[in-house]
Order: structure tokens, then sequence, then C-alpha cells
């Protein structure tokens, strides 16, 4: 009997050890290859061997993403040059240290005057880039503040793991559109400090191919105001963004189409895919005296969110922000799927505030917040958008590409932006491309491998395409979305119902919410959602009140 007893424990424990560390290898394996945590380590570092690649690396656009890409090119490239359409760009009034004395706005750029956000991981790769980014953040304004977002789902405040870490939790950069991206212009291009990289104005208009292999590109041809400029191109980087011209030009020579192909391979046109999530919001914004912030209630008195609120999808369809950017701007935002008559104004933001069907309604605070607001309503600034339908190119399988083009950021996947993830999906390009690089060791340092834009493209989409799934995801919640042709509303609904009833249980269950925060914050694997403690206080939760 005894010895029965002991075997069954024997048993059991040994099951419950192999599982947990079947457990363990998945999870490593998830971090290695969808997160880019490891990738952290290698930004900012200099080549293993010191020999920079010949030749030039060209950057098409000169955004956000053509930014972060010049800037790791440099340490792997001769030579870099930014090609921007808007002339202004290049001048001295694009990394101004004070934002609100620009005298140009961004004409291409529909997020200009929009809310944005960055998670942590995403902050921690400027950080590593940039090593005196603090120094040139207060400079402008700009805060590095700990990465609390104040999200909410349905009025419920997400709890935060501020005690998993010693020193607070770990920080994200605080900015407007405007600020941001003159920040990282003025660290890129206008202190000098990487004398390597060079923007000119100009608009890539089409490319030349190697006399001595026609797979490779060996030039892009730039049309400025008075001239044509032939570039010659060791790498070619398409952050174009919603236009993806580099696509555009590369068919025109033949390339993303053959009659030979593998069978997971597909011509650009067959592979790429969208749906429409019908998201419509809008971003109101005042500046603000240090004076009137003083006096905003102690809720709203913190540089970064003070409220993102989410909706429980089976009830409500509606978002509402707010947050202090820049130190001096307050940026409210509703959001809504579908159809949406959306406010403009402080008593519209009050009255869109009360319509929400959330759990918790938006507290009192935040209408005191608003009446304040009123002093500086003359100066207000609004934005509407309708959201473009999200796309996505899933170039790891195109056929007959050149082995040194790639595209990230918006070029390659194009995203519901009330998630905030687009910088965060544009930096885990930017850190896949600084990690291949680094691993570039060739003899013929002016020619890159035959594989290297193919294993670009493998190693991205496999950090990329679980944010398009999740995002995908939460748009399906809502029966006004058109989904992928060939796809229903109801795919992986079981999954998400899950993954939602978790993060709704992180507004009083340390785990949940430990597990929700470094996922949103890109920090933490998605198989953290399925711990076998979380799917038991799922299970319970589900058995013993029906709902969670």
């Amino acid at each position: 009997m005894l010895i029965a007893a002991a075997t069954t424990v024997f048993l059991a424990l040994s099951s419950y050890l192999f599982l947990k560390w079947l457990y363990n290898l998945a999870r490593n394996k998830q971090i290695e290859d969808q997160s880019g945590v490891l990738d952290l380590q290698l930004l900012g570092k200099l080549r293993a061997d010191g020999d920079k690649i010949k030749g030039t690396a060209v950057i098409c656009g000169g955004s956000l993403g053509g930014l972060a890409a010049a800037r790791v090119c440099h340490d792997h490239f001769e030579r870099v040059v930014i090609v921007e359409p808007e002339a202004w760009l290049s001048t001295e009034d694009a990394w101004r240290e004070n934002v609100s004395e620009q005298q140009n706005k961004r004409k291409r750029l529909m997020q200009w005057e929009a809310i944005q956000a960055i998670q942590t991981w995403g902050a921690s790769c400027l950080m590593n880039l940039f090593p005196n980014l603090s120094e040139e953040c207060a400079k402008s304004r700009v805060s590095l503040v700990p990465g609390d977002f104040k999200i909410s789902i349905s009025g419920r405040l997400l709890k935060v793991p501020t005690n998993e870490y010693k020193n607070g939790l770990p920080k994200t950069v605080v900015a407007s559109r405007p600020g941001l991206e003159t920040l990282l212009r003025r660290l890129v291009i206008g202190k000098k400090q990487y004398p390597n990289i060079e923007q000119i104005p100009g608009s890539v208009i089409d490319i030349e191919t190697s006399v001595d292999d026609s797979q490779y590109l060996s030039k892009v041809v730039v049309r400025q105001e008075e001239e044509t400029l032939t570039i010659p191109a060791t790498l070619v980087v398409d952050c174009t963004g919603y236009f993806s011209a580099g696509s555009k030009i590369l068919k025109k020579h033949g390339f993303g189409d053959s009659e030979e192909s593998k069978e997971d391979e597909k011509s650009l046109d067959e592979l790429r895919v969208t749906y429409d999530q019908i998201m419509h919001y809008s971003t109101i914004q005042f500046p603000v005296t240090d004076e009137l912030y003083q006096r905003f209630p102690v809720e709203a008195r913190r540089i970064g969110p003070s409220m993102f609120g989410f909706p429980d999808s089976r009830k409500e369809r509606k978002i509402i922000f707010s947050q202090v950017a820049d130190r001096n701007i307050v940026q409210l935002c509703a959001g809504q799927w579908g159809p949406a008559k959306l406010p403009t104004s402080l008593d519209e933001f009050a009255e869109f505030a009360k319509s929400l069907n959330y759990d918790e309604p938006v507290p009192d605070w935040w209408y005191r917040f608003l009446d304040m607001l009123r002093e500086v309503e003359d100066f207000i600034t609004v934005k509407v958008i309708r959201c473009p339908p999200s796309a996505y190119t899933p170039l790891h399988r195109a056929v007959n590409m050149p082995p040194n083009w790639i595209a990230l950021g918006d070029s390659i996947m194009r995203i519901n932006p009330v998630f905030g993830q687009g910088i965060n999906k544009m930096l885990l390009g930017v850190a896949t491309l600084n990690t291949v690089l680094h691993d570039v060791h060739v003899e013929d340092k002016g020619k890159l491998p035959i594989d290297f834009a193919q294993r670009f493209f493998s190693i991205q989409a496999k950090k990329i395409e679980p944010i398009w799934e999740s995002v995908k995801g939460a748009d399906y919640d809502f029966d006004t979305t058109t989904p992928v042709a060939g796809e229903t509303l109801s795919k992986h609904s079981l999954i998400r119902w899950y993954i939602q009833a978790v993060q709704r249980l992180g507004s009083h269950d340390d785990e949940a919410a430990s597990v929700t925060w470094h996922a949103l914050m890109f920090l933490g694997p998605s198989i953290d959602y399925f711990s076998p403690t979380l799917v038991t206080k799922i299970l319970w939760s589900l058995l013993s009140r029906g709902d969670v």
C-alpha cells in the first residue's frame, strides 16, 4: 500500500516537473522568436569585427521608422542616406529643441496631431540606441516615466506589477508625435553625432539592378525639386509607410513575381491581406501653463496617461483616453468601432464619457479636469481620423525578391492605431535588422549575403505576426468589422474570449495583472496567459460565477 502511494506521488511529481519543463521550453522559445527582448542587448553595439560593410544604406522615408533604421545602419555601413519627400524635414526646423516653435507640420502623416503611446520595450530600444536620450528628452520637455498607462477595461483599472521591480516599473517615453519625431531627428541628424548619416529631400522613384548580378539592387533613383540623383546602394530599406513605394517600384522591374515558385511562395499582389476594422477616433489637445497644470486634480497631474479606457466588447465599442505629453500638452481621445459621431469639444467629450456603457463610470475627477481645460479652450487643436483598413504583406513568402531590399513598419503591416502598438511594431523590425546585420560576416563586405533579405523577413514575421493576430482578434469582436477574405469574425473566438477574461481578471488578481502588463509592454510572451494557475482561475470563476 505504501509502495503504491509512493509510486503515485512519484509519478505525479514527475509528470508535473516534465510539464513544467515543457512549458518553460516553449516559453523560452517564444521569447526568442516572437519578442524583441533578446535583441535589446545588441542595439547600439558596434560590429564584433570592427569593420563596417562597404557602401551605402539608403533609407527610403525619414519618419520614425526611417530615423531608427538609419541609426542602426550607422553601426554597420560606411554611409547612410535618408531620402525624405517633405523638404522641410531636412532643415533645422525639423529638429528644434522646442517643438512648439516649429514653423511647419507634416503633410503626409495622418497621426501628426493624434494621440500616441510607446510601450516600455520600445522605450528600452531608444535608450540603447541613444545613450544621451535622457539628456535630450529634458531639452525637449519629453519625459521618461514609469510605464503605468492607467489602462482600464470597462472602467476597471488594471493593476501594475510595481512590486516586481526594485527600482520601479521600466520607463516609457511620453511625447506627442511632433515631440517624439523632432527629438529623434535631432538625435539622428541634428546633433551631428552620427556623421555618416545624411538626409536629403526627394522621392525614390526608381531602382537599378547590378550589372554583375541582376538579383541585387545597385542604385536608387531620387527625384528632387531641380534634379534627379542616382545613389549607389548596398542595402535599401523601405520606410515609406502607408505608401509602400518600394514594392510598387520592385514590381515594375519584375521582382515579386515569377512563373516558377515554391509551394509556399506567392507574388506580391497575391500575398497582401486586408480587413477593415471601421475605426474612427478624434483627438483634441490644448497647451497648458505650468500654473494651470499644478491646479489639476491629482489624478490628472501626472506626465503621461491619466486614463486609457477600453471597453468590454460584449457590451460597448467606445474608447476614451487622456494624457499629458511634452509636459504641457493635454490630449483627449475618443474612438469607436463602426459608424460614429465623435466629440470635438470639451462639452462633447463630457457627453461622450457619460454615454459609455462601462462597468465603472468615468470618475468625477476627470470631469473636473475637463472643466479646468475651459481656460485654454480657445487654443484647441482638433484631429478626427477614419482609420484606413488594416493590411499585411508577408514578404517572407514573396517570390523572386532582391537580397538587399527590406521593408519595415507600416510599409509591411498597417494595424488599428488605437492600441498604440505601431511604434513598437516598427522597432521590432529595426531591432531585427540590427540583429541580422550583426551576423553578416562576409569576405566581400560590399555585398550582402544572398539570403539576407529572406532571413530578415522570416525573423521579422515571427515577431510582428502575433501583433497582427492579436489586434485583428480584438477588432473581430465587433460586428461592424469587415474580416479578411475567407475568414469570419468568429475566428479564434474561444482563445480571444479566454485572453480577455485574463485581462479583466487583472483588475483584482496580481498574476493576471502581471501577465497582462508584461504582454502589453512587449516584455512577456503570450504563452504566459495560459499558465496552469491562470487557466485554473478562469475555469473556477466560470464555474462558480458563470462569468469572468
